[in-house]
């Protein structure tokens, strides 16, 4: 089997680096989505960071005496802030669900049209055809959600994380100081 597996090809030699750079291919054609994603996730973000800020600021308002159009203004500027990250977490998911099943159907037929080429008919009598389907859609289907979820939520997250650490030093940069020494601990512990 291991004989058979090497004359056919299935062993793997390209690097990850070349990996990506062919995959990086296939998304350069649609940039400008992903500019326009990012310009969302932004969006997104910005909630995920304002949010607990101006709940902390109503809940000091009603910690006191307070006027009532004062506490509608703060929960409809929340409220307002909410809709539209929900808005373009929306539009930024139906984006990167289209550009990740054009750049799947690109791959696809390149991936197509690359075993057409390579196989000779005594090939695709020995290969079964279940691994040269599973290959073409499990593998391009993983590709897809690297495309629309992964690096979208990776980037999101650090961008997350940034956020909160510049709120929490504005706030108080002592006790930010004092949190982040526990920082290498939960590295080493993970």
């Amino acid at each position: 089997v291991k004989d058979k597996k090497e004359t056919m090809g299935f062993e793997r030699t390209m690097k990850d680096g070349e990996i990506l750079r062919r995959l990086a291919g296939y998304a350069k054609p649609y940039w400008a989505k992903f500019v326009v994603v990012l310009f969302l996730m932004l969006f997104s973000i910005a909630y995920d960071i304002i949010a607990p800020l101006i709940v902390g600021a109503l809940e000091e308002l009603v910690a006191g005496e307070f006027a009532l159009p004062r506490l509608f203004a703060g929960v409809a500027v929340y409220a307002g802030v909410l809709v539209f990250s929900m808005a373009s977490t929306y539009f930024q998911a139906v984006i990167l669900q289209r550009v990740g099943q054009r750049i799947i159907s690109d791959l696809r037929e390149d991936l197509f049209t690359h075993i057409e080429s390579l196989l000779a008919h005594e090939q695709l009598n020995e290969i079964p055809v279940g691994k040269l389907v599973t290959r073409v859609t499990n593998d391009t289907n993983a590709i897809s959600m690297m495309f629309t979820n992964l690096l979208v939520t990776l980037a999101k997250n650090i961008f997350v994380i940034l956020g909160i650490l510049i709120a929490m030093l504005s706030l108080n940069y002592e006790l930010t100081l004092m949190v982040l020494c526990f920082v290498p601990f939960i590295v080493i512990f993970t």
